[in-house]
């Protein structure tokens, strides 16, 4: 278990949503959607931001990142491990657009 998959896992993350909890961000919004909330779910799933990524990753899985496709992602040990590295960078860079002082504290 790394850092940023504790992040992900736990929702303690720089994920807009998070950080306007604690007053640390002015709205809760995605900057790809000014009307989607920037959580977890938004930026696995359908965050434009992270589009590319998204897509490499359901290519080289061969799953798609939703609800019902995340079974085949952990049943299958390279499946999950690619899944695991999507996890880990759009967690990062989340950290690191959002100015979050998490990132600067675990890496």
């Amino acid at each position: 278990m790394t850092p940023l998959l504790a992040q992900i896992l736990t929702v303690h993350s720089g994920f807009v949503q998070y950080l306007y909890r604690f007053k640390l961000k002015n709205l809760p919004y995605c900057a790809c959607t000014p009307d989607k909330v920037q959580d977890v779910l938004h930026v696995l799933e359908e965050c434009l931001i992270f589009a590319k990524e998204h897509a490499e990753t359901e290519a080289g899985t061969d799953a798609r990142i939703v609800g019902q496709g995340l079974p085949n992602l952990v049943n299958d040990y390279n499946s999950l491990a690619i899944f695991l590295r999507f996890c880990e960078g759009v967690t990062r860079r989340c950290n690191i657009r959002n100015n979050s002082k998490i990132y600067m504290t675990l890496n």
